[in-house]
């Protein structure tokens, strides 16, 4: 019986990186990739620790406990299993699958520096020591296994699309509620949003963030109870949605009722050109960039203006079928993510300043795919503010392509 694509892949990988093999290990859910890996049902019970052993050369094996081996037969058919009862055999199962074996790749990332690598608990990691065997980090064997394929990037551009066409008709309806002299409030907003998404056949997963004012200076915002918009006040929209079960695209774009004032226009001008810096240097520099470089390129921006403290989050994140994917983020902050930008990726570039003393909070988000023949921006790119009570408002979206 063929392996599943990704588990060939994730050979694959560890043969590119040179390394003996791929222990992957996973207990109740707490990594992730090892559903992805064999395609694992939501529905299929696992109630006790297994691990997957992908070496380099040789056939991938399942050491698993004893009493889960009917739901083993039932996921992986034909692929080689191990069964063990309690921790004497649980040993020896991990000292025959790693025979000659001096260091294996792991989700485990020294001194939880990339908590979206570090999945494996101290214990195991000191289990493996105990047999001699070093554990070191996967995270670039990830990035292998997560590679876009053309449907993968075909469903992305659909996102992208559906996500265009809810903000250009949310936009609308709030701009008719704000001219017939309605309120326009937070929660209808996102209502509104929602809907469109859905619309299109979309899944959004968790409801967008619509954030007014102060409100709009808290990243992750997730209020939106009742606030209604007024006059003076920016708007922060962060959208994303995927085609079910695909991979994501995601976006943010700000405007204003009425005039901007020069200190949100300031920032709202200086957001634009860290974003764009970003993407000149991924244009230019490709998948040869670190995370962290183009993290650190715009902190010092924001820094040479006095403003490095409102920028309170990375610069951007990978994109996969969770929003956060588990590749590189652009980070200098959070983590120092050494990881570079992987060719058929995508990341978020999407700087951001936060002042609640101000009642001002500024983010700009825009989704770059690695194509092998040139990274390419997929989400439309905001210019310009938009303000929703000036004639011709809709300007702006016309020229980003949403007219």
């Amino acid at each position: 019986m063929p392996l599943p694509d990704l588990l060939e892949r994730a050979r694959q990988a560890v043969r590119a990186h040179g390394l003996p093999g791929w222990l992957m290990y996973d207990f109740l859910g707490i990594n992730p990739l090892v559903k992805m890996l064999l395609e694992i049902p939501e529905q299929a019970h696992l109630s006790r620790r297994f691990f997957i052993w992908i070496p380099a050369d040789g056939e991938p094996c399942i050491l698993h406990n004893v009493i889960e081996g009917g739901t083993w037969e039932q996921l992986a058919a034909g692929t080689r299993r191990i069964g063990f009862a309690g921790g004497e055999q649980l040993r020896a199962g991990l000292r025959q699958l790693l025979a000659g074996v001096s260091e294996v790749a792991m989700e485990y990332s020294p001194l939880g520096e990339v908590p979206y690598v570090s999945r494996v608990d101290a214990g195991t990691v000191e289990l493996l020591r105990s047999l001699g065997v070093e554990p070191v980090s996967s995270a670039e064997l990830i990035q292998d296994l997560l590679v876009w394929n053309e449907s993968d990037l075909q469903a992305h551009l659909a996102a992208a699309e559906a996500l265009a066409e809810g903000l250009r008709s949310s936009l609308s309806w709030a701009h008719r509620q704000l001219a017939e002299g309605l309120q326009v409030s937070e929660a209808a907003l996102q209502g509104v949003l929602t809907a469109r998404i859905r619309e299109s056949g979309m899944t959004e997963g968790h409801p967008p963030i619509v954030a007014f004012g102060a409100h709009a200076a808290d990243p992750h915002y997730s209020g939106a109870a009742g606030a209604a918009l007024e006059l003076g006040q920016c708007v922060l929209i962060d959208l994303w949605c995927c085609v079910p079960g695909q991979v994501q695209a995601d976006m943010t774009w700000m405007a204003v009722w009425g005039p901007a004032s020069p200190r949100l226009q300031q920032i709202w001008e200086l957001v634009a050109e860290v974003r764009d810096a970003a993407i000149s240097r991924i244009e230019q520099e490709g998948s040869a960039l670190q995370g962290w470089q183009l993290d650190r390129q715009a902190r010092d921006r924001f820094a040479a203006t006095g403003l490095e403290q409102a920028f309170t989050h990375r610069l951007g994140h990978n994109l996969h079928r969770d929003v956060h994917g588990p590749g590189a983020n652009l980070d200098d902050l959070e983590a120092h993510d050494l990881r570079k930008l992987h060719p058929r990726l995508a990341y978020t570039v999407e700087p951001g300043l936060y002042l609640p003393e101000e009642g001002v909070g500024v983010r700009s988000e825009v989704d770059v795919y690695m194509d092998p023949a040139g990274p390419r921006v997929t989400t439309r790119r905001q210019r310009r503010l938009i303000d929703l009570a000036a004639a011709g408002w809709e300007g702006e979206l016309v020229e980003a392509g949403l007219g």
